[in-house]
């Protein structure tokens, strides 16, 4: 603007209107301008490929919840000698929204064992990528560990072995970490007892905030009984929660094990048995959430005779931010439902997705009861592989695999809260048809991320869309 159209604004008796001061300083005429152009709704960008040619399996994407993601996958590929080798890789996503150049994480022969990655971030956008790779010419499989740095000019930090094990012990690594530098692992690892018997057991290691990892501890409770991992959380305070099942095929016991700050074994959840145990019937579902508060919840979806509906009631367990567990009722759930996801807004306020005989439904939650449902998909879509989620700015979202009738593939589904309702589903462009193998999704820089892996032909593909 120049000097002598600043003076112009600025002086009071000139009594310029807000309409006509950009003309007027503009030099053109004098009649109103028109109204700004509307800002188009947000839509989701054209999915990319990270991983086009030579993808195996395994994929991971990870985000600080602030729009700072990452993401690891392993991959297969030939040398310049013809050699196949397995590859660790990992690469960032830029605030405009594109992908950084790859980074080799590891790189070995067809013949060692190698690990898909998993990765996590805490709120400040700090974390590790981990995997399990075996050790050439040995029976040791380590745990490596990259850390990550969003903050910094180099984001990957120098790859460590966290921890060596035995070469049969490590599968289905789960990872968390907190804002100190601690994390937890698990993994499960199956077990010879004897007379041709293998069973498999979850164990856990907690990395102190100086990088040194405890001894391994496993969680069966007895030689005969086999465990299945659920997955791992942290409240971004240190605090870890372990979750887990054991049981056989008649019967499981729900299982947790409760990591306070400092402490590198499960520790007793006041009123509970030091694994807090519910039992419940085979086939029971669980989910983890961390709420707006950094606090975790668990809803135990579980079906008992004489308890009305079997596939109405859900049994709630909470933690605040004090790593204290409170135990919640039985709570009726709006519509059956065979798949629950629990998730939350940035402002604390929760939703229950559910996916049941009578289609996909979402409702609010006020404590852990939940609202009048809003049904999204009817009875004749299912739907697989449900994801609750939020976007950068704490708006929470749904997201799914959706087979159509006959179980066709129909791509990827999707709705937002947009404050007053949630949006009708839509199937993700560049999804349409495609075969889902995998579903990921956090926050990205002005919305969410989506990734997932495209099995549609035999060259499987890691592809991302951006909502923004």
């Amino acid at each position: 603007m120049s000097r002598r159209c600043a003076f112009r604004v600025a002086v009071p008796i000139l009594m310029l209107s807000l309409a006509i001061l950009p003309v007027a300083c503009g030099g053109g005429g004098t009649g109103p301008v028109a109204s700004a152009p509307a800002v188009p709704p947000p839509a989701w960008r054209p999915a990319v490929d990270l991983e086009a040619t030579g993808y195996v399996s395994g994929a991971a994407l990870a985000g600080d919840g602030k729009g700072g993601v990452i993401a690891a996958w392993i991959r297969t590929g030939l040398d310049a000698g013809g050699t196949a080798y397995w590859e660790q890789v990992a690469t960032r996503l830029r605030p405009e929204g594109t992908w950084e150049s790859l980074l080799t994480l590891e790189r070995t022969s067809l013949s060692d064992v190698l690990q898909a990655p998993v990765a996590a971030l805490d709120d400040q956008g700090k974390g590790l990528v981990a995997w399990f790779s075996a050790l050439p010419r040995s029976t040791i499989t380590a745990l490596r560990t990259m850390p990550v740095d969003l903050s910094a000019a180099s984001i990957f930090g120098t790859r460590v072995n966290g921890l060596t094990l035995d070469l049969r012990t490590p599968g289905n690594l789960a990872l968390a970490v907190g804002s100190d530098g601690s994390a937890l692992a698990a993994w499960t690892f199956t077990r010879d007892i004897g007379w041709g018997v293998f069973t498999p057991a979850v164990f856990a290691s907690r990395r102190n905030p100086t990088g040194g990892w405890s001894a391994p501890r496993g969680y069966q409770l007895n030689q005969l009984s086999h465990q299945n991992l659920q997955g791992v959380s942290g409240n971004n305070r240190g605090a870890f929660l372990l979750e887990f099942s054991t049981g056989d095929d008649a019967w499981e016991e729900n299982q947790v094990a409760s990591f306070a700050s400092g402490s590198d074994v499960g520790v007793a959840v006041p009123g509970w048995m030091p694994t807090t145990q519910i039992a419940l019937p085979a086939g029971r579902i669980s989910a983890i959430a961390r709420d707006g508060l950094g606090g975790l919840e668990t809803f135990l979806l579980y079906s008992m005779s004489g308890e009305g509906d079997a596939q109405r009631q859900a049994w709630p367990r909470s933690c605040p931010s004090t790593g204290q567990w409170a135990v919640g009722g039985k709570v009726a759930l709006p519509l059956p439902t065979n798949n629950l996801v629990p998730f939350r807004e940035a402002t604390g306020t929760g939703w229950l997705a559910g996916l049941g005989s009578q289609g996909l439904w979402v409702a609010p939650l006020t404590g852990v009861t939940p609202g009048p449902p809003r049904a999204l998909l009817p009875t004749t879509t299912t739907t697989e592989v449900l994801i609750g989620a939020r976007d950068s700015a704490g708006r929470p979202a749904l997201l799914w695999v959706q087979r159509g009738t006959g179980g066709t593939d129909e791509g990827i589904g999707f709705s937002r809260w947009d404050g007053a309702a949630w949006t009708a589903p839509v199937i993700l462009p560049g999804t349409e048809g495609r075969s889902i193998q995998r579903l990921f999704a956090t926050a990205g820089p002005s919305g969410l991320v989506a990734g997932w892996v495209d099995a549609t032909t035999s060259t499987l593909r890691f592809r991302t869309a951006l909502w923004k």
